[in-house]
C-alpha cells in the first residue's frame, strides 16, 4: 500500500504550499470545503471552446451579400446547404449543427431549447489567447494588460458562501487535465479536476488515512498539516464520485468524441446522485488561423462534435429525469474577424455569438447578427452584450442569489442580455445599469457609413515629390491624406518592374512630410504610393 509519505513524494509540489495535486497521469485539484450554504439544486455545465470560435461561419447571416462578396469570399457556408433559423433577421445554422440526436442543436432551437447569444465581448478588448481566457475565466475586465487576475467568478462565488460542515459532493468538477482559473478562489481551489473516475478511486485509496508525522516542531507543519488535509479530501470526494459513477447510466448513444465523452460522464454523474453545482469540460481546436476550411475543414468538424455531444447530453438528462434542474453554457475567449485572412483562416477578433441549452433557458435569439455590429476600429467589431451579464443572470436566477450578492463577486451589476435574460425564470430588475452603447460610427473603412471611407471622401489624397527633378538619392514626399490607413511606397521602372520598397509606415490623416532614400542611378522612375486600398503613382526624374 502507497505510504502517504511516498504518495507527497510522488507529487508535483514538493514540500511547498500546494493547490493541485499531480497523481501520475491524474490531476486533482484540492477542494476546499466549508461552504455550503446552497440555496437550490440547479446545475450549470459550461463548455469552453477554446481557440475562438469563428461566429461568423457558425451562425450566418446568409441573406447578406457582404457576407458572400466582401467578408468571405473564399470562406462563407454556401446559402444553399445552411439552416436558416430566421428569415426576418437572416440568420442560419452551420449544417453541422443539425448533427446529432434530434437534429442535434437544431432541434433543440426549434424545441425552445437553445438560446443563440449574439454580440457577447468586452471593452478593450484582448487578442491574446491567455490573456483573453483569463478575462472570460474570472469574469474581471482589467484596466491594463498587466493587472493581475488572481482568481475566477466562480471560485470567488462559492469563497463567499456562509461557512458549514463539509459538502457532500465537491462544488465544481472539471473534465480535463488542468485547473482553471475559473474555480480558482481566494481561499483555494473550489474544484475537483479528473479524467477518468476509476483511476481517481484507485489513487485516492492508495493514500492511506494516518496523517504523516514530522514533528511539532518542523518548519513546514503548516504545510504539511494542509497536504494532509488535502489528501484526507481528495480519497473522501473521489469515493463519493465513484459512488456516482457506478450508481448512474447512460441512455442516449454518444459519439466517440472528446467533448461527447466528456458530457457523456456528466450526464452519468449527475444521474448517479453526485451533487456538485457546477460541471466544466473542453472543446479544443478553434484558433483557425490557417486552412479553416468550409464545410469539410476544420471548424465545420468541431461544430459537428460540438452538436453531437450537446445534443445528445440534453437528450439523456432528458430522458434520465434531471432535465430541469440542468442549463449549460458556451464560452470562447474571443471570435474571429469578419474578414478572411490570407491563409485561407480568420485572425483574433471580438464580439461573438455564444449559446445556452436546456430546459431552463428561453428558446430564443438574442439581438441581431453581431457581424452587422459597427467595426470598432479597422478590423473588429464592438460588443452588445457584455458577458459578464451571462454570469450576473446564473447567480441571480439559476443559483438564487441577490443581485448584491453577485455585485460582489463580478464588482458591478450587469444588464440582463436584451434586458430580459436568456433563463425562463429572469424576472425584470429596473435597478440594473442600461446595456453598453454601442457607437454609430462604423470604421469599417468598406462601408460606405464610415465618413472616412474612401467611398466618402470627396477630395483625393495629394502628393508632391520635391525636388524633381532629384539630385543624387535624397528626396522629400509631402503627403496630404485624407483618412489614416497603412502608407507603402515602392519604387518602379518606368515599364513596372519594381526595384523595392522605400517606406512603409501607418499615418493618421493630415499633411506628413517624409524623406526617401531613392534607387538606381539616373533616370525617369515611378513611385507606386498604395494608401489603404487605394493606389497612386508620382514620376521621379533622378538627374
Amino acid at each position: 500500500m502507497t505510504k502517504r509519505r511516498d504518495f507527497i513524494k510522488q507529487s508535483t509540489m514538493g514540500v511547498g504550499v500546494v493547490t493541485n495535486l499531480s497523481l501520475g497521469k491524474m490531476q486533482v485539484s484540492a477542494f476546499e470545503p466549508a461552504l455550503a450554504n446552497v440555496q437550490n439544486d440547479n446545475i450549470l455545465v459550461v463548455i469552453q471552446q477554446f481557440g475562438g470560435n469563428d461566429g461568423m461561419n457558425t451562425i450566418t447571416p446568409y441573406e447578406w451579400e457582404s457576407y458572400y462578396t466582401l467578408y468571405r469570399p473564399k470562406l462563407h457556408i454556401p446559402k444553399n446547404v445552411v439552416e436558416p433559423i430566421s428569415k426576418d433577421l437572416g440568420m442560419a445554422m452551420h449544417p453541422n449543427l443539425k448533427r446529432g440526436p434530434k437534429n442535434g442543436m437544431l432541434g433543440l432551437f426549434n424545441e425552445g431549447k437553445l438560446a443563440v447569444m449574439h454580440g457577447l465581448g468586452y471593452h478593450n478588448p484582448n487578442y491574446s489567447h491567455f490573456r483573453s481566457t483569463d478575462i472570460w475565466l474570472s469574469g474581471v475586465v482589467p484596466n491594463n494588460d498587466i493587472d493581475p487576475l488572481k482568481s475566477g467568478w466562480l471560485g470567488r462565488y462559492f469563497d463567499r458562501v456562509s461557512p458549514s460542515e463539509r459538502t457532500e459532493s465537491p462544488f465544481c468538477l472539471q473534465i480535463g487535465n488542468n485547473p482553471s482559473l475559473m474555480f480558482l478562489g481566494e481561499t483555494g481551489e473550489k474544484s475537483i479536476v479528473l479524467e477518468d473516475v476509476e483511476q481517481l478511486y484507485s489513487q485516492a485509496k492508495a493514500v492511506e488515512s494516518n496523517k504523516i508525522n514530522i514533528g511539532g516542531s518542523a518548519y513546514f507543519m503548516s504545510e504539511f498539516d494542509y497536504v494532509n488535509n488535502v489528501g484526507q479530501e481528495v480519497n473522501e470526494y473521489s469515493k463519493v464520485i465513484k459512488k456516482a459513477f457506478d450508481n448512474g447510466k447512460n441512455i442516449e448513444k454518444y459519439e466517440n468524441q472528446s467533448l461527447a465523452n466528456q458530457l457523456k460522464l456528466v450526464a452519468r454523474l449527475i444521474n448517479g446522485g453526485l451533487k456538485s453545482k457546477v460541471y466544466f469540460v473542453e472543446h479544443h481546436g478553434y484558433d483557425t488561423h490557417s486552412n479553416q476550411g468550409v464545410l469539410d475543414g476544420i471548424h465545420s468538424r468541431l461544430l459537428a462534435e460540438l452538436s453531437e455531444a450537446i445534443s445528445a447530453f440534453q437528450s439523456d438528462i432528458e430522458q434520465l429525469g434531471h432535465a430541469s434542474k440542468v442549463v449549460g453554457i458556451t464560452t470562447s475567449e474571443f471570435g474571429r474577424r469578419p474578414y478572411e485572412n490570407g491563409s485561407l483562416g480568420t485572425d483574433h477578433g471580438t464580439a461573438n455569438v455564444g449559446f445556452a441549452f436546456g430546459e431552463g433557458v428561453k428558446g430564443e435569439i438574442f439581438g441581431f447578427h453581431f457581424a452587422f455590429l459597427p467595426f470598432r476600429d479597422f478590423q473588429n467589431l464592438w460588443f452588445r452584450t457584455d458577458f459578464r451579464s451571462i454570469y450576473f443572470e446564473i447567480m441571480v436566477s439559476w443559483f438564487g442569489q441577490t443581485p448584491e450578492y453577485a455585485q460582489y463577486i463580478l464588482g458591478s451589476k450587469f444588464a440582463y442580455i436584451e434586458e430580459k435574460g436568456f433563463l425562463k425564470n429572469t424576472k425584470q430588475d429596473i435597478t440594473l445599469p442600461p446595456p453598453p452603447d454601442v457607437p454609430q460610427v462604423n470604421m469599417d473603412m468598406n462601408n460606405p457609413d464610415n465618413p472616412l471611407s474612401p467611398l466618402n471622401i470627396t477630395e483625393q489624397d495629394k502628393f508632391t515629390l520635391y525636388p524633381n527633378p532629384v539630385q543624387g538619392n535624397s528626396a522629400f514626399l509631402n503627403m496630404r491624406l485624407y483618412f489614416q490607413g497603412p502608407v507603402r511606397i515602392v519604387q518602379t521602372y518606368v515599364n513596372g518592374q519594381e526595384m523595392g520598397v522605400i517606406h512603409e509606415k501607418t499615418y493618421q490623416a493630415g499633411l506628413h512630410n517624409v524623406y526617401l532614400e531613392l534607387k538606381g542611378g539616373p533616370g525617369l522612375y515611378l513611385l507606386r504610393i498604395k494608401v489603404g486600398k487605394r493606389n497612386h503613382f508620382v514620376k521621379c526624374l533622378k538627374m
